[in-house]
């Protein structure tokens, strides 16, 4: 078990693989969105379905305002860069605990299998 502790930042921060995996698991989840456009990734990547949001990085921002900015939020994407690019929109829009899965759903797999 890892030892992160989800905090508060004016900055995207990364979630390495195994610290979103404890994460998830605790009742105290965050809310994780996918940006890939793909929600179809989720199975192909072994990732939960379940505390998943898919939103289009297309309808991204028009759907900011629908999310709950006091609730932790981990961005997720095949690579990491839309997540990183999407994460930063939420800090924009004054969301303070947000995170970014460090290279993304590939990240995961890689994580998955060692």
């Amino acid at each position: 078990m890892s030892n992160f502790k989800p905090t508060e930042s004016d900055e995207v921060q990364f979630i390495e693989p195994a610290d979103l995996s404890d994460w998830i698991k605790h009742d105290q989840k965050p809310m994780v969105i996918n940006v890939s456009g793909n929600h179809q990734h989720l199975t192909t990547y072994q990732f939960p379905e379940e505390p998943i949001q898919s939103i289009d990085i297309a309808d991204f921002a028009s759907e900011i305002n629908e999310l709950d900015p006091d609730q932790p939020v981990v961005v997720i994407c095949q690579l990491g860069q839309k997540s990183f690019n999407a994460a930063h929109r939420l800090i924009e829009s004054d969301f303070s605990c947000v995170y970014s899965l460090h290279g993304g759903l590939e990240a995961w797999k890689r994580y998955l299998t060692s």
